[in-house]
């Protein structure tokens, strides 16, 4: 908040916190943009904060929390050694084989077991 000028108390900090994930709770629409500025606006403005700097810093905020969620998803994925380029060439739900009788999946299903070490 400081970042922005914005020099109101802790309490309003924590309203806004509050405010803003209560908006993400409810997406509306992809992302929430406009709905999350204009929760963690509201609060603001009884602050004596103007509208247009409460704004810039419900996208400012919404902007650091997307970046940090999408930075420690990627760490996430290397983790796993996955990276972008291999989730898009995935196949979906909808391409996934699936055994036609259920023998030959539980046959299968042993075979994976016993390639992990997993007791079965």
């Amino acid at each position: 908040m400081r970042a922005f000028h914005i020099h109101a108390a802790l309490p309003a900090a924590g309203l806004v916190l509050l405010l803003m994930n209560v908006a993400t709770l409810f997406p509306l629409w992809p992302g929430n943009i406009g709905l999350l500025q204009a929760a963690i606006a509201l609060p603001l403005s009884s602050y004596g904060v103007a509208a247009g700097r409460a704004v810039a810093y419900g996208f400012g905020l919404q902007a650091i929390e997307a970046s940090v969620g999408v930075g420690v998803g990627m760490i996430f994925l290397a983790r796993e050694g996955l990276s972008f380029a291999m989730l898009r060439r995935m196949p979906g739900a909808d391409e996934a084989e699936v055994p036609e009788d259920e023998e030959e999946a539980s046959a299968e299903g042993e075979e994976a077991r016993a390639r992990a070490g997993v007791s079965g």
